[in-house]
Parts: C-alpha cells; sequence; structure tokens
C-alpha cells in the first residue's frame, strides 16, 4: 500500500495495519450482543452494552482489551452455570439444574420409604450418582471441578440413561457425542463390557465399570479434539482444519483449560467480524 507524503511514496507493509481495521460500529455491537449470548445464554442489559461499548472502544482492534472484557464475563457466576446448560441442551435434553436438585430430593424420598433391601439400594445408586453430579456442579461454579469432570459427571446422571436406554444406545451416544464417530466394533464390544461390569480393555486401560469406561474415554487425546469442534462450530460455525485441531490440541495437552480455548476463539477476529 502507498501513502503520499512531503512528495514521497512511503510504503506501509500490511503487515503492520491492525488485523482487525475493518470492524465497523454494527459488528462492534454484534459482537457485544454475540458475546453475551455466547458466554451468558441471554443478551446484555441496557446497561452492560453501555460499558461493553465503551470498555471495547478504547481500542477494538486490541485483542488483549478483547480478552479482558471476555474475562470479565466468564467471571461472572451465571458463565458457569451457561456452560452446564449448552451441555444440557446438547446431551441431556435440555434439564435444568433445578430439575437436579429436585431428583436428588425426590430420591432421598424414595430411599426414605423403601420396603426392601433391594429397592433401597436402587434408589440409593441413583441417589449417589445424582449426589455426586450436584457436587461436581458445585465445584464448577466454585472454579474447583474441571470440564472434563464436569462432562463425566452428567453422562452418568439417571436421565441419561433414560435417554439413551440399554449398555450399546449409552456408548454409542457417548462416542457420537463426544468424538463426534460411531465407535468401531473393538471399541463398543470392550465398551460395552464395562458398562455392564465385565472387565473389558479400551487404549491399553483396563476397566470393569462405567465409572472406568468414562474416566479412560475422557482422557484420550479424541476426547479433546471433540470439545474443540464443539466450539468451532458453536462459535465459528464450521469446523476446525487439521491445523487448527492440532493447534488447539496441544494447546490443551499444554494446559490449557475450556475457558481459555472460549477466550481464544472469541476474540478472534473470525468471530469479531463474524
Amino acid at each position: 500500500m502507498l501513502l503520499a507524503s512531503c512528495g514521497r511514496d512511503t510504503i506501509v507493509p500490511v503487515d503492520n495495519f491492525p488485523a482487525d481495521s475493518t470492524i465497523t460500529q454494527v459488528e462492534l455491537e454484534n459482537y457485544i450482543n454475540r458475546t453475551h449470548i455466547a458466554l451468558l445464554n441471554r443478551k446484555p442489559t441496557a446497561s452492560e452494552f453501555s460499558q461493553s461499548i465503551q470498555r471495547l472502544d478504547i481500542n477494538r482492534y486490541d485483542r488483549d482489551i478483547r480478552d479482558a472484557y471476555i474475562t470479565s464475563i466468564q467471571d461472572m457466576q451465571r458463565s458457569r452455570w451457561a456452560v452446564w446448560q449448552f451441555l444440557s441442551d446438547r446431551i441431556l435434553d435440555g434439564t435444568d439444574t433445578a430439575d437436579v436438585y429436585w431428583s436428588a430430593q425426590r430420591y432421598q424420598q424414595r430411599v426414605n420409604n423403601s420396603s426392601t433391601q433391594t429397592e433401597q439400594d436402587y434408589w440409593q445408586g441413583l441417589l449417589d450418582r445424582t449426589n455426586n453430579n450436584i457436587a461436581t456442579l458445585n465445584g464448577w461454579y466454585s472454579n474447583d471441578s474441571t470440564f472434563d469432570a464436569l462432562i463425566g459427571w452428567m453422562v452418568r446422571m439417571p436421565v441419561y440413561d433414560e435417554i439413551n436406554m440399554g449398555t450399546e444406545n449409552f456408548v454409542v451416544s457417548i462416542y457420537q457425542h463426544f468424538y463426534h464417530r460411531y465407535p468401531t466394533d473393538h471399541e463398543l464390544e470392550q465398551a460395552s463390557d464395562m458398562v455392564d461390569r465385565q472387565w473389558g480393555l479400551l487404549y491399553g486401560t483396563n476397566g470393569n465399570s462405567k465409572a472406568d469406561f468414562i474416566g479412560i474415554f475422557t482422557t484420550q487425546g479424541e476426547f479433546k479434539q471433540g470439545i474443540i469442534i464443539n466450539v468451532f462450530e458453536s462459535y465459528l460455525n464450521r469446523l476446525p482444519t487439521t491445523v487448527e485441531s492440532d493447534r488447539f490440541l496441544n494447546h490443551l495437552s499444554d494446559g490449557w483449560d475450556y475457558q481459555k480455548l472460549q477466550r481464544y476463539l472469541l476474540t478472534d477476529s473470525e468471530f469479531v467480524n463474524g
């Protein structure tokens, strides 16, 4: 690009221009609305919108400013709830957190009113699973539970079993939800054995319970790749390229958490101008 100055032509390298130098006012306002919906599952209030405009207009091309802006939204308690709710909409048919607490109360009543030990053991098992989910959910709210742990307990909730009844349906749904593919014959056989409390071998690790299967499943690189795919589809409306997938998989393996991945994509010019 050539700029005329005092009779001389000065060459300004394109790389010196801001990558986001075409952010219009409309795009900035849309960005604020879209980030609030993405992180809080709602549009900003009038006050939040005004404050966001002021904050981002300091330099709308500065990614560090956008990063601090996104972090401030992620720090809100509702942002933690929204992560759970988006997951629930995807894998639990929209079960609300209130439903989880209500289920725990109902299971406790069934335990207290059971007429046989077998009946009591059945309801106690459901209660224990629900209480563990509540503990993980509370840990997620207080930043003590990881995103992986949150998923691990959500798929062990009774409602997930009700949606995906039967061992094979359960295993297939886990693979489709998080690996974005159907399990191989070997994976289906070995995972099903584990879920049915028989010994199975997956990815070099033995297990004989549903908890073992989920624990093995969620520690694989393909699980992290599935998270990357979900975030790209949610925020950029496309699949990651092979290069992007490898890059962010390395980041997640090196210590990035789900929120850092969120923050990176939500501050990227592709999302800003989208």
